[in-house]
This record gives structure tokens, sequence and C-alpha cells, in this order.
């Protein structure tokens, strides 16, 4: 099974927690986004973020999605390993729970993100 589609960033919400002194940082983010395609629902993504002096960044966290299939609601978990890089963000992550649909708990994907806070996905 293939799932694609694409997600919107509605919300971006981030602290920085400690400051170094040549800007390098670290921060953590609390993110909700709106995921058409395949999968249609919304998501909570909560980061932690290393920040390096050029503003790239590497990143990880956890994300939880809800969405409808079949008249039931589906909660799937991610587990995320990305980079922010000349301006792109991109990550691979694993599915690590869900609340129905067992057959995708481990299967992996990835996600890049492309103009105006939208990203792609693939799950396969």
């Amino acid at each position: 099974m293939e799932l694609k589609g694409t997600f919107l960033i509605t919300k971006w919400q981030e602290t920085v927690e400690q400051q170094f002194e040549k800007g390098q940082k670290f921060s953590t983010a609390l993110v909700q986004q709106a995921y058409s395609g395949d999968i249609n629902g919304n998501s909570e993504v909560r980061y932690q973020l290393y920040y390096s002096e050029d503003g790239d960044a590497l990143f990880n966290g956890f994300e939880t999605i809800t969405y409808d299939k079949n008249d039931e609601q589906v909660v799937l978990t991610l587990k995320h390993d990305g980079k922010f890089e000349s301006g792109v963000a991109s990550s691979e992550f694993t599915i690590v729970d869900s609340s129905h649909e067992c057959s995708l708990i481990g299967k992996s994907g990835i996600f890049r993100s492309i103009e105006g806070g939208n990203a792609i996905y693939q799950i396969s």
C-alpha cells in the first residue's frame, strides 16, 4: 500500500530553549497541519530542532495524524528524523502506532516542503 498527498502547515509555534554565541540554537516547535490526498485529516507535531549558525536545522519529533476512514476515526503516530537545508524541509519517518490500521505500523515515509507552507508526503 502506498499513500501520497500534500499537507499544509496551519500553525507553527516555536520557542527558543537555548541560544549559543555564534547564532546556533535549540528550540521546540508545536505544529498543526492539514492533510489531503490519500489521507484527509489533521495532525499535530512536536519537534525538537537544532539550528546551525547558517540557519539550517536538524530536527526530530513525533506527529499524530487524525483522519476518518470507513466512518471510523484513525490516529497514526509518526516518528520523524529530518533537516532544513537551503530553505527546504524534509524528513524520513516511521509509523510507530495506529489506532485502527495495524498494517501501517512499521511503514516508512518521507516528506519534502514545497512552496507556501505546503509539503508532499509519501508512505510505502
